[in-house]
């Protein structure tokens, strides 16, 4: 065979980290997914677009990892690997890196001081005129008021802006304890965190309970518990008050954040 009519290739370093680039965060996308821990970065209402960019993910993929060895001739001249390109690089390897290395740690009853309680202490700054009330009719026909994920916000802002009218209804729901400033020995604050578009926006919201055990429960325990809503005095205002029936300790939910849906 004439010597002229072999290809020569040639490896193509560039190529190769943006092969590897991709293949890293292709990886991340499929850990997260398939172990169900894509919330805890994302809102849900986004899971199925994150899920296509790891679709899309594949052809580029594909698309890299084909041109690591390329015929010598589509080089250009004195082409060469240029040490400046590092740091181009830099800033995906070091997000992979840190992906990997740093546990998928939730957001803790440690931080809620730092959040700031958007509880019974910070209603939205709206008439009740201005503010939409979707589950104020189901609410109002109920004895009993049972506090899911999906309607975590709108049953809290209820609570918070229009007591009197749940005065007397029980309320069922989970939450972490946390402790605010300003309370008596049986009282604590039931807390979940919300979610807007991703964790880094993530505001504590709770409401005020009251138990004669209360004082046995540490910051950051997961609660079940069930009471009657009363009112309060606290901080210079009147603010929902659970008393409590029943409380159960419980596992952390594997997905410990509520998303609002505005």
């Amino acid at each position: 065979m004439n010597r002229r009519s072999r290809k020569r290739y040639r490896f193509d370093f560039d190529a190769f980290i943006r092969a590897l680039i991709l293949a890293g965060f292709i990886c991340l996308f499929i850990w997260l997914i398939k172990t169900q821990q894509l919330s805890l970065y994302v809102n849900p209402q986004f899971s199925s677009l994150t899920q296509i960019t790891c679709y899309l993910l594949f052809p580029m993929f594909i698309s890299q990892a084909a041109t690591i060895f390329r015929p010598i001739y589509t080089f250009k001249a004195h082409h060469g690997y240029n040490h400046n390109l590092i740091w181009i690089y830099a800033p995906f390897i070091f997000v992979l890196g840190l992906s990997f290395a740093v546990p998928s740690n939730t957001l803790n009853a440690n931080l809620v001081n730092a959040k700031g309680l958007n509880s019974q202490l910070s209603a939205p700054v709206v008439t009740q005129y201005e503010y939409p009330r979707p589950l104020a009719a189901k609410l109002h026909n109920l004895q009993s008021i049972e506090v899911t994920d999906p309607d975590y916000t709108e049953i809290m802002s209820e609570l918070a802006l229009y007591p009197n009218d749940y005065i007397n209804k029980e309320l069922i729901m989970t939450g972490f304890v946390f402790n605010p400033p300003g309370i008596t020995n049986n009282q604590f604050s039931l807390v979940r965190y919300v979610i807007v578009c991703c964790p880094s926006d993530a505001l504590p919201y709770g409401v005020l309970c009251e138990d004669k055990s209360a004082n046995k429960y540490k910051d950051g325990t997961w609660l079940s518990i069930k009471g009657i809503i009363k009112q309060t005095h606290f901080d210079g205002g009147v603010v929902p008050l659970i008393k409590i029936s029943s409380s159960q300790p419980v596992k952390e939910p594997k997905n410990p954040y509520v998303f609002s849906p505005h």
